[in-house]
């Protein structure tokens, strides 16, 4: 259970209240209606006249955001209810000089009015502040009367941007195998005379004479030890499988058969890899009816087996938002985490989603749906918790 959150100030703007904890401090400021800065936060709210609905606002949000800053990634979209007032929660992450930053973007219109409420900090804080943020964004209360007229359909999102790309020399196995037993020397001389230690050679990674620059020095690093990495694990709908392994800020994307790319990147690149390779972006987030599957049946699904199961058309027709799930190309992706014995399932449905794989009791396994937010999340909670 989450500690509650004392939030004892409340503020109150022409457009809306809030409340806030009593050490956070209330900036004076031309630009926004109310700023509010406390525990590496920064609040800000503006209102201006719009008569559009909730659809047309949030949609001209989704187009303008991503290109307000290069690189910035939409994490999550969702229905608010607690303004009182037709509103959206647009959360993103957007790179920043200090380090990447996430935000948690709520809009809503009055029909008078849009009001737009963001709260945003250093993404290594992410996990640490959520209560806190979810906490204030639940005290938000709009102050105008809500439009009267009601939305009975969600708008179209846009899809996900893609993955950034990793640059970097791609090895063979020999090659790769040979590179991770020189971690912790500095010369290996022996190198020259092995096809795996002259494709080292060519890639710039071992010097002709068989020594290491320091760049790779630090790529070796992590591997001068037991050291286990973060690994996501994909199969793509058309059967093929992906691996991209990260100890610390060294990345070894590919698999032992194929060969792989072998680079170094901070931390927080390697979570816009991941979220990328995820497919996460905005999506509509409704519970399944259904909590749980039989496991051998959801077992061949999540496989790849030649011969994916239909769904049982009972379930299908008592529960058609997981019909239409089961239905559509899958991509399954599992996160393993140091320390941890099972990884993190996650099933993104194209155009449907995401749902979780829980865990199998009797016979039975949970599968449940899950919003794109949480899993950024756990690839947060892998690489920087």
């Amino acid at each position: 259970m989450a500690v509650p959150v004392p939030l004892g100030t409340e503020d109150r703007t022409a457009r809306l209240t809030l409340r806030r904890p009593d050490a956070w401090r209330r900036e004076d400021t031309a630009q926004a209606d109310l700023r509010v800065t406390g525990d590496d936060v920064v609040l800000t709210v503006r209102s201006r006249p719009s008569d559009r609905t909730i659809a047309e606002e949030h949609t001209s949000l989704l187009e303008r955001l991503p290109g307000s800053v290069e690189g910035l990634r939409l994490i999550g979209s969702d229905p608010w209810t607690a303004t009182g007032a037709p509103a959206r929660l647009v959360e993103y992450v957007r790179p920043d000089e200090g380090g990447d930053v996430v935000g948690a973007h709520l809009l809503y219109v009055t029909g008078r009015h849009r009001v737009d409420l963001t709260v945003e900090r250093p993404l290594a804080r992410m996990l640490a502040t959520d209560d806190l943020v979810f906490a204030v964004l639940d005290t938000v209360r709009a102050t105008e009367p809500a439009p009267s007229r009601v939305q009975r359909e969600l708008e179209d999102l846009p899809v996900a941007a893609p993955a950034p790309t990793i640059d970097g020399p791609h090895l063979g196995p020999d090659a790769l195998t040979t590179l991770r037993s020189l971690a912790g020397r500095r010369w290996n001389p022996a190198l020259l005379r092995t096809p795996a230690g002259r494709e080292l050679i060519e890639t710039g990674l071992v010097g002709r004479l068989g020594t290491l620059p320091e760049s790779t020095q630090t790529l070796l690093e992590p591997w001068d030890g037991d050291a286990q990495p973060v690994t996501l694990e994909q199969r793509q709908p058309d059967g093929r499988t992906t691996r991209l392994q990260a100890w610390s800020e060294t990345v070894v994307d590919g698999t032992d058969e194929a060969g792989a790319v072998v680079t170094g990147l901070p931390v927080e690149r390697v979570v816009a890899v991941m979220a990328g390779r995820l497919g996460i972006g905005p999506a509509w987030t409704f519970p399944f009816r259904t909590g749980s599957l039989r496991a051998d049946l959801l077992g061949r699904r999540t496989g790849g087996a030649e011969d994916a199961p239909d769904l049982p058309a009972a379930i299908a027709e008592a529960d058609p938002r997981l019909a239409r799930f089961w239905a559509a190309p899958w991509t399954v992706s599992s996160l393993r985490r140091p320390g941890k014995p099972n990884p993190i399932v996650v099933v993104h449905a194209e155009g449907q989603g995401f749902a979780r794989v829980g865990r199998t009791e009797a016979g039975e396994t949970v599968f449940s749906t899950d919003s794109p937010a949480n899993v950024y999340r756990s690839v947060v909670r892998a690489l920087l918790g």
